[in-house]
Parts: C-alpha cells; sequence; structure tokens
C-alpha cells in the first residue's frame, strides 16, 4: 500500500425496527455529519464517497443512495455484498486512501429493511436453486441446521447459545445506541420461544434500521487527530451452495473457511501471530449465538473443540478479548450497515471513544463480516499504531 489508512470520524444513527421518523437522505446525512464532525472536517473536504446500500428489494425504495447527495459532484460508488456490504464498503474506501488516489474518503452504510415488504421473500431465495430449492430453508432454519451441526461434533449445549447471547444483551444495556435494551439471563433466553431448534427466539438478531459512517485518511491528514489505523483487512469466498462444503477435507461447514482464510491475511498484514493474546477486542458479525461460536476457531481464539470450554470462562478470563461489548448484532443489526457498525465500534474502542462500553486499554480490535450463506467473509485489523 502506498498511503496508510486511519479512521478519524464515526458517526452513528442509533438503531430501531424502524426509523419512520426520519426518510433515507436524512438518516444517511445524521451519520455522515456525525462522523465528519467527530474528524473535525467538512464534507468539501472528502475526496471520495462509498455507499454501502442492500438492492433495491431490500430497502422498499428505489435508487436509495441518489436522495442523500453527498458531496455534490464527488466521485461516488455503491456498494452491496449481501451481510458483508458495510465491510466491503469500507475496504472500498482504504483502497482508495491506501492506493493514492485519495486523501480522505466518506464511507456510509444505511439499511432501511423495515420499510420493505419484499425483505422476507428475498431472504428466502438466497440459497443454492438446484440442490437446496427442495428444503424449506429460511436465514433461522439455516443457522438451526448449523447450531445443530455444532452440537453433534464439537459438544456445545443450548445453554452454551443461551450464554452467548445473554453476554451481548449485557454488554449492549451500556450502548445507547442498541436496539435492544433489556437484561435477559441465560435461563430467560431458554425460556423463550423455539424458532427452529435449538434456536430461541433471544439467541436471534432483530430485524432493525439505521445508518453508520466513517472518516477515513492519509497520514499527512490524520496529523495529531485521534485515530484507529487499519492495520489490516481482507475478504475471502466460499463455494455457493452448502452441501459443497460438508465434509470437506479443507473445512466443514460450520468450520467457516472463508473466514478462516480472511483472518490469516489480515492477521499477516498486521503482524498477528497469537491472536487471542494480541487482540483486546472482537466485535462479530453473528446473528445468531451458534454463528459467534463457529468464528471462535476460523479467529485463532481456540481449537473446533475447545470452543464449549471457550464459551464458559469468557466471563471470568481476563485474558482473552472482550466479545462484542457494543452488544453486537444480537442487539441490533442493520443487515447492510452491520459490517461496518463492527468496524466503527472497533474504532470507537481503539480510539478510546466508546462511551460507557470502552474496554480498558484497548489497543488492537477486530471486526467480522459474514454474507450469503456464509460464504462471504471479511476482517478488518485496526490498532493504535501504524504497521509497516
Amino acid at each position: 500500500m502506498k498511503q496508510r489508512v486511519g479512521i478519524i470520524g464515526v458517526g452513528q444513527t442509533g438503531y430501531a425496527r424502524r426509523h419512520p421518523e426520519y426518510s433515507s437522505a436524512e438518516l444517511i446525512w445524521r451519520s455522515a455529519q456525525e462522523a465528519l464532525e467527530d474528524a473535525k472536517v467538512d464534507i468539501e473536504d472528502v475526496d471520495f464517497v462509498v455507499a454501502g446500500i442492500a438492492p433495491d428489494a431490500l430497502a422498499g425504495e428505489n435508487s436509495v443512495e441518489r436522495t442523500a447527495m453527498l458531496g455534490r459532484g464527488k466521485p461516488f460508488v455503491r456498494v452491496n455484498t449481501g451481510g458483508v456490504t458495510g465491510s466491503s464498503a469500507a475496504f472500498a474506501g482504504a483502497t482508495y486512501v491506501a492506493s493514492g488516489r485519495a486523501k480522505m474518503t466518506l464511507v456510509v452504510a444505511l439499511e432501511r429493511m423495515g420499510q420493505a415488504a419484499t425483505s422476507q421473500r428475498v431472504f428466502n431465495t438466497i440459497f443454492d436453486p438446484v440442490y437446496e430449492k427442495d428444503f424449506p430453508l429460511t436465514t433461522i432454519t439455516m443457522a438451526a441446521l448449523r447450531a445443530s451441526m455444532l452440537m453433534r461434533l464439537y459438544g456445545y449445549t443450548e445453554r452454551h447459545w443461551a450464554t452467548i447471547a445473554a453476554r451481548n444483551y449485557r454488554n449492549a444495556l451500556k450502548n445507547p445506541l442498541a436496539q435492544i435494551h433489556r437484561e435477559l439471563t441465560a435461563d430467560d433466553i431458554l425460556a423463550s420461544e423455539l424458532l427452529a431448534w435449538p434456536i430461541h427466539k433471544y439467541e436471534a438478531c432483530p430485524m432493525s434500521e439505521g445508518a453508520v459512517a466513517v472518516v477515513m485518511a492519509n497520514e499527512d491528514v490524520v496529523g495529531s487527530r485521534s485515530v484507529a489505523w487499519m492495520q489490516g483487512f481482507a475478504s475471502r469466498s466460499d463455494a455457493y451452495a452448502m452441501g459443497d462444503r460438508i465434509h470437506r477435507p479443507e473445512g466443514h461447514l460450520v468450520d467457516l473457511l472463508s473466514l478462516k482464510l480472511a483472518a490469516a491475511e489480515a492477521y499477516g498484514q498486521a503482524g498477528i501471530t497469537a491472536p487471542r493474546d494480541e487482540i483486546d477486542v472482537l466485535e462479530l458479525y453473528a446473528p445468531f449465538s451458534s454463528a459467534e461460536a463457529m468464528t471462535y476457531p476460523a479467529l485463532g481464539m481456540c481449537a473446533a473443540l475447545e470452543g464449549p470450554g471457550f464459551v464458559d470462562v469468557q466471563d471470568t478470563d481476563l485474558t482473552i478479548p472482550r466479545i462484542n461489548p457494543s452488544g453486537g448484532p444480537q442487539a441490533a443489526n442493520p443487515v447492510s450497515a452491520t459490517a461496518l457498525v463492527r468496524i466503527a465500534e472497533c474504532a470507537l474502542q481503539v480510539r478510546g471513544a466508546a462511551g460507557e462500553r470502552q474496554v480498558d486499554g484497548v489497543r488492537r480490535a477486530v471486526a467480522t463480516g459474514q454474507g450469503g450463506a456464509t460464504q462471504f467473509s471479511t476482517v478488518c485489523v485496526l490498532g493504535s499504531e501504524k504497521t509497516d
């Protein structure tokens, strides 16, 4: 890379089931303006704008990005890659700065799914049309399929899923932007209704709307500003059909090969050799508790068979990274924005600007993204120091 890239501004609207009080343009501008003010710059200082927005059928609105007109006359691109839309937009913005084509980029991501009547029908068509069309797969039954595989292969129980969710809800109580603020214990979660065994209602993410923005800049622009340096970022794709990812030597369906490969690349760029010891915070895009558990081995936190034990010690072992201090996607999941939310939250943690949800002494944080039927994965490493 020609230029090192740092995040110097973060803005978020807060997240809710719906935001009828704001137009899409207003949501975009509210997050963008907050990020620009945080960075102490103006929209006229930005060289390039990237917007991460879902297809119109999921947004319930035609050409959402045109309503905002961020930076009149500036180069602009719209990005959509499913659940990793937010991180793909961030990587696009970072690449423009790293390549020297821009000194500063503004990256925004928006989700308006609450106003789209077609969203669930769209989600129900993401599976392979030849091999998987005859199965009653939805995003929830897909998660249930994998949760049951994890239980059979690696020894997880329903209580492990509930324990993960309870921690995320507990963390969300400190995050004023989260959609869900409820103190739910593992017993409360296990008592909630079953959506598809073994997934209980409160183990699943909500449907959310909202917008998030970050300002990225090169070293010259950063100057003395508070910054989170992008030490490494990578994305990987896997086979489309889930059946092609079962029982293969390089990794089972629940082993998240694409995330493992993305992590290896991003860690290599950042110089990370012992991730469990060198990372302080993880912000994981995992819309179900079981989906979060799948990320642990792929990110180098533990071996696959050690996953249940890793869950058991998360609240007591202070030497391991703090996971989802924002509450994660189980507290708010604006799909097309959520991977950028993870990056934004990591930037706040590294900059010491996360408010009540701040973790002490954060020097390095890692954000992940997952898209499609988890065949798309992204990993972004943010740190307080520049890397070569």
